[in-house]
């Protein structure tokens, strides 16, 4: 009987210590549960796919998961999207959609004036096909020696997407005038100004400052022709001049990209 009160005795003993351990199994991180958690998945774009635990995850750090294997940090642009605990979210950098640049540029070059830059304003309006190729049209306000309209076409594309990207430009269309030749013949009929064809490549750096803008610096070249008729007077009566002018620029630009 002694014998078999102390084989009971021990054997709820030994119950209680190993429901006690499996119910610290289940609590603890490295217990049974914590193994088989639900974990964050990062898809990247070259196909691997990461688990773990997210860290972050914006435009500005990039992404960061943390695993058994160590910890793993990506640009924005190399991630497809991104799965925290089931709940599959894209890569907040869009792959396709409209975007808007607007920017203010400063033209350099020798003219009438001596080297006082001249002042450029304009805003595209477009559709950007992936993180890389952008396409749109613009207008904007422009002076050179009177006031011009520029309308043109608009290529933008950028290297590897990241925080800091360079980008190559080009712009080709056609200013319109918005003045008039204030020059007058003794008649009393004025002169006219022409518009001309414009061309502008342009290479530069793109600043990403949140998930959906940037800011955007460059250097390039423009090219701008210009026309405009004066009269005049000699002994056989009234005659018009015309004048076409090749303006060669040098061009610093910043601007605003949303999409």
């Amino acid at each position: 009987m002694f014998l078999k009160k102390c084989l009971m005795s021990d054997l709820n003993r030994i119950c209680r210590v190993t429901f006690i351990c499996l119910y610290a199994g289940l609590l603890l991180p490295g217990g049974a549960s914590a193994q088989n958690r639900r974990q964050d998945v990062i898809f990247l774009k070259s196909g691997s796919v990461l688990t773990g635990n997210l860290i972050y995850c914006d435009s500005l750090r990039g992404v960061r998961i943390d695993n058994d294997c160590g910890s793993w940090l990506f640009s924005i642009g190399e991630v497809d999207s991104v799965n925290i605990l089931g709940f599959c979210q894209r890569s907040s950098d869009k792959r396709n959609g409209y975007y808007n640049l607007s920017s203010g540029s400063l033209l350099f070059g020798e003219g009438a004036d001596g080297f006082v830059p001249y002042l450029s304003m304009t805003m595209v309006n477009g559709y950007h096909w992936n993180q890389n190729f952008f396409t749109g049209a613009g207008l904007g306000y422009e002076y050179f020696g009177w006031s011009v309209l520029p309308v043109f076409a608009e290529l933008l594309f950028f290297m590897k997407p990241d925080v800091l990207t360079p980008y190559l430009s080009l712009r080709s269309g056609y200013a319109f005038p918005l003045s008039k030749n204030p020059d007058s013949y003794q008649n009393g009929s004025q002169g006219r100004n022409y518009g001309g064809v414009l061309l502008n490549p342009e290479a530069g750096l793109k600043i990403s400052v949140g998930e959906r803008s940037a800011f955007l610096i460059g250097i390039g070249y423009r090219y701008q022709e210009l026309s405009r008729t004066s009269p005049g007077y000699d002994r056989s009566g009234n005659y018009s001049r015309k004048t076409v002018t090749h303006y060669n620029r040098i061009t610093l630009k910043a601007g605003v990209l949303f999409r």
